[in-house]
Parts: structure tokens; sequence; C-alpha cells
């Protein structure tokens, strides 16, 4: 049976997996960033289109991404993780301005959420996001959306329930905002941290830690540079003179920053050999 959609707030029993899925998301934020600034040349010009925007109007625009997404150019991440926590990202641009980015944190059985910007004229004007919270009693599932005109959200909708089949046949409810004004949120950090993300960058920059052999499977272990809790595995199927390098030399590649390229497969990130022709996202660069 689905859950009252009224109902706001968690059994006491999900408490813990939100503040662990929580965890998930701190690790794509940065401290610092307050509001979202573009780097785009016409970024200071007035955001024609965007200001004026409704509910509506947004969500028929979102729409319109998710159904050319094939068009757009994407990139992705490795799968990153840290103790039980893994997250993985995704960006999908149009003439190299983000239009959406994507986050997949998982924690384990415990909980996974899917957290979806939406741009358009690089304002960002929806934050929308899916919540599964899972334990030995059952599952919540919930809907999150956040609209925005300016850098200032102006509305929240949400639906809950306790299959995703149930939760289709809900409609959105408004989430009353206290005292007449919703918090102020750091989006600006969370998209800096996918675009870090992707391009292996700051706390995301990984270096070769070793190289662990199974008896049925291979791995490439790297660690951030700055924060080693930080961790990536690249699972290899096939090796190549790369391969056998980093098997025979390992001590000579401990701690660099290595140049592979890669492709996410099965919630895995598996290692693309030198002569493969098999289109990937960007290698690290070293």
């Amino acid at each position: 049976m689905a859950c009252s959609s009224k109902d706001h707030y968690l059994p006491e029993r999900f408490m813990k997996t939100i503040y662990l899925l929580c965890l998930g998301v701190l690790l794509f934020t940065l401290p610092g960033c307050k509001y979202f600034k573009s780097t785009h040349p016409q970024a200071g010009l007035p955001e024609e289109g965007t200001t004026n925007m409704t509910d509506k109007s947004i969500l028929n625009y979102t729409a319109s991404i998710d159904r050319t997404l094939r068009d757009y150019k994407k990139e992705y991440s490795l799968i990153y993780l840290s103790g039980d926590l893994s997250v993985y990202a995704e960006k999908y641009s149009a003439h190299n301005d983000g239009m959406l980015y994507k986050t997949y944190t998982s924690n384990g059985t415990i909980s996974n959420s899917v957290k979806s910007y939406y741009f358009k004229n690089d304002s960002l004007i929806l934050v929308k996001e899916r919540i599964k919270l899972m334990n030995e009693e059952g599952s919540v599932f919930k809907d999150v959306r956040t609209y925005m005109r300016n850098n200032v959200i102006f509305k929240i909708d949400s639906r809950t329930a306790s299959s995703a089949e149930a939760l289709r046949t809900l409609p959105y409810l408004p989430v009353q905002a206290a005292d007449n004004k919703y918090p102020e949120e750091s989006y600006a950090s969370d998209v800096k941290g996918i675009d870090d993300a992707i391009n292996g960058t700051d706390k995301f920059e990984m270096v070769f830690d070793n190289i662990s052999t199974y008896p049925d499977a291979l791995y490439i272990m790297l660690k951030s540079k700055q924060q080693p809790n930080y961790k990536s595995s690249i699972l290899v199927k096939t090796k190549d003179a790369y391969i056998d390098s980093l098997l025979n030399f390992p001590s000579l590649f401990k701690d660099d920053k290595l140049n592979f390229k890669w492709r996410i497969e099965d919630n895995a990130s598996i290692y693309v050999p030198v002569a493969d022709t098999i289109t990937s996202a960007k290698g690290l660069n070293k």
C-alpha cells in the first residue's frame, strides 16, 4: 500500500539511513560556495527565458532535455568509494554548456539515490531527486523536486510511497516553506564536485595504489591524492602491455596519476585496453 504523500515525516527507523545517504552527497559537496556562478562568456547578461519561468514551464523544458539526451555529449566519472558508500556522476551537455548533471549514490542494501540538476542558459532551474531507503521492515521511496529562478528556490514538491510502482501513481504535493522562505542550498558546490569527479581533479584526483589479483578477477586500485579514504577500483577483463607493466613493476607507478580509459558496465568501472576501439570517458591525465 502506498504511503500518504501528505506525510513528510519518515519513521524513526529510517533516520540513520537518511544520515548515511547524506554522507554520500557530501562526497560531491565542496565547502565555501554558496551561489552558482557560471563561467560562460555570456553569464553576465540577462538570462532571457528563465527569469519568468513557472513550475509548469520548467517541467516542460526539463522533459524535453530527457527526451533528447541521445543528442547530447555524455561524460562520466569513475565509480568512487568511501567506506560502504559509492558515488558516480554523469554530465550531458550541448556546445560545452552543462544541461544536465546526474549523481548516483548508493549505500549497499541500505539506501540509494539519483539526483539530477537541470540547466537552461547556464541557470539552474530544477533539482530532482529520487531516494530509496531500505531495511528489514520494508522500503520507502521518495521523489523531491526543487524549482529555482535566479538561483533562488521558489517551490518544492514531493511524494512518498512504499514502492516505485505506487510512487508513480501519486501526485506531487507542495512542501510548505518555513516562514514563507525556503532555505538556501549550495548547489554550486554540488556541480563543482561533479565536474571534479568526471575530470579527476581536486579531491577526485586519483593516484595508483596497487593492482589486486584474484583467481577470477584483476583490479586496478586507485586512491585520492588529497583524501586517501576516497578510492576507486577498475576491473580489468583483458590484459595488455600497460597492465603487464603495472603487474610487473607496481612500485614504479605507486602514487602516480595514471592515464587510461574506462567504461561503465553493470555498475562497475571497466578498464579499456589501449588497442580497444570502444569509446570511453576521458582518462586521468598523467
